[in-house]
């Protein structure tokens, strides 16, 4: 089996923000998409996962480079597909084109968790479909892996997980941290900018009626987001930018 997947979508008004064009958050869902649709085409959906293997996948990091705005009634083609498993580590590339111009490329890294315990499962616990494997990689960019400090005159405000936030694994939707992380930021900020390229690192589970409280610093040319709950992170935003 060719391990490629390609998505071809429709932009509508739907997927656009105040500006009349799709933000980071639909980027990631978009993305989301391709990705679901073909885990789905290898028989890696969350459904044979949990039967056959008792285990689910979750992201544990995701990095985009943005280079152009999309719009209402592009015609999108998304091209995604996974590299070598590692030991832990599993990780994918997706390219999204309007007009066969590349307007994003990302990287993202993944783990298999076991439904029980919750902890990191090695890829060859698991059942692998014969693939030929595809190992370019189109984002050669490093993840920063950027930490910094936060304090309370960092904080901006509390999120607590509700119902809406769940998913089909008990916790807290990855999508939903990219809600949580840009809400950080008034409307002022982000229309003074344009994205260049956006990292999330997904650190721990949230669950229901969790309270996240959600810090931001910045910087010279990016934002910094982080969400705790206490003394432990849950999760990483890392926003670079440059001025209009």
């Amino acid at each position: 089996m060719k391990n490629t997947h390609i998505e071809k979508i429709i932009i509508d008004d739907t997927s656009l923000d105040y500006e009349l064009k799709v933000p980071v958050i639909e980027l990631m869902r978009l993305l989301e998409i391709a990705t679901f649709n073909h885990a789905d085409k290898m028989g890696f959906d969350h459904d044979t996962m949990l039967k056959e293997n008792n285990a689910f996948w979750v992201v544990s990091k995701m990095k985009m480079a943005i280079s152009g705005d999309i719009h209402s009634q592009d015609k999108v083609t998304i091209k995604t597909w996974t590299h070598t498993p590692g030991m832990l580590r599993f990780n994918r590339n997706c390219i999204l084109k309007v007009k066969n111009k590349i307007k994003v490329k990302a990287a993202a890294e993944w783990c298999c968790l076991d439904y029980e315990t919750r902890k990191p499962r090695k890829g060859s616990s698991i059942k692998y479909p014969d693939l030929e494997m595809v190992e370019k990689k189109e984002l050669n960019m490093p993840y920063s892996n950027l930490k910094l400090d936060v304090n309370d005159t960092d904080y901006v405000y509390t999120k607590i997980v509700r119902t809406t936030d769940i998913d089909v694994n008990n916790h807290t939707n990855n999508l939903k941290y990219n809600y949580i992380a840009f809400d950080a930021l008034t409307i002022d900020e982000l229309k003074s900018i344009n994205i260049k390229e956006y990292e999330i690192y997904f650190v721990n589970e949230s669950k229901y009626e969790d309270e996240i409280k959600v810090y931001k610093k910045k910087l010279k040319d990016c934002y910094y987001i982080e969400g705790k709950i206490e003394d432990k992170t849950i999760f990483r935003v890392i926003i670079k930018y440059r001025k209009k």
